[in-house]
């Protein structure tokens, strides 16, 4: 009797000190409600507890929460066109990219029903490095305080507070191809990259708004060099490419 009573207490102490599995992080509420299709533009920031994202097309939360550039995303083609806004609560200031990620994916999953696979491919793309001068300075510690957040469009790249490998994950959004940060830049970056439009739609677009389309770059690559003092050049880069297998149209109700 002796013995199993010591036995049960032991047994009861291993348990007790087993780890428990992590919980995954998760914004504390989100909200979500349908964007406008008719507008082309989409931003997100983050800023006083709350991450927000306007108006961006599901694709782009899927490349969010999975960490994955769209050029590396095999998803169905109306990812492109469903847009919608989500105002979340963050569970705590400030956050990183991963941690952004990381809730990203948990509301993919419990709110769109979201499964993927990988799978990994080497092809050819680009190293952002420094150009003769680099134009672009480092946030202060004050402008650090003003939060993170990004920009895109047809012929536009913003950010706050943004580190140079994520500026290179947009450029290949925006190339097509993988971009990968090569230019040993530490900190965060604000600055506005614009070039001119080869829409037409999206020249009168701009005008409406006062840009002078005709000074602008006539590319991004152009507008690397001339505005930020960074270039582009050909590389081998490795690639891991995201397969979307389910994702559901509609969230379910917040």
């Amino acid at each position: 009797m002796r013995i199993a009573a010591v036995l049960a207490v032991a047994a009861s102490i291993s348990t007790a000190q087993q780890p428990q599995p992590a919980k995954s992080l998760q914004f504390e509420v989100a909200a979500i409600k349908p964007g406008n299709p008719q507008e082309v533009g989409s931003s997100s920031s983050t800023l006083g507890g709350q991450f927000r994202m306007v108006n961006t097309p599901l694709k782009q939360w899927v490349e969010l929460g999975l960490l994955v550039p769209d050029y590396a995303l095999k998803a169905p083609s109306w990812l492109d066109t469903s847009r919608f806004d989500l105002n979340a609560k963050l569970p705590y200031e400030p956050v990183d990219r991963k941690a952004e990620a990381e809730m990203m994916k948990a509301l993919l999953i419990e709110r769109f029903g979201l499964k993927w696979h990988e799978d990994f491919q080497s092809v050819s793309g680009y190293e952002l490095v420094p150009d003769k001068k680099v134009l672009v300075e480092p946030s202060g510690l004050l402008d650090r305080l003003k939060g993170h957040g990004s920009a895109s469009g047809p012929s536009l790249i913003s950010g706050t507070n943004m580190p140079m490998s994520e500026l290179a994950e947009m450029l290949g959004k925006v190339l097509g191809r993988p971009v990968v940060d090569t230019t040993h830049l530490s900190g965060v970056f604000s600055f506005k990259l614009m070039w001119r439009p080869s829409d037409d739609a999206e020249v009168a677009s701009q005008q409406r708004y006062g840009v002078d389309v005709n000074n602008l770059p006539s590319s991004v690559s152009t507008a690397l060099r001339e505005q930020l003092g960074l270039r582009l050049q050909n590389a081998k880069v490795p690639l891991k490419v995201i397969v979307v297998d389910k994702l559901n149209h509609e969230p379910t109700e917040n």
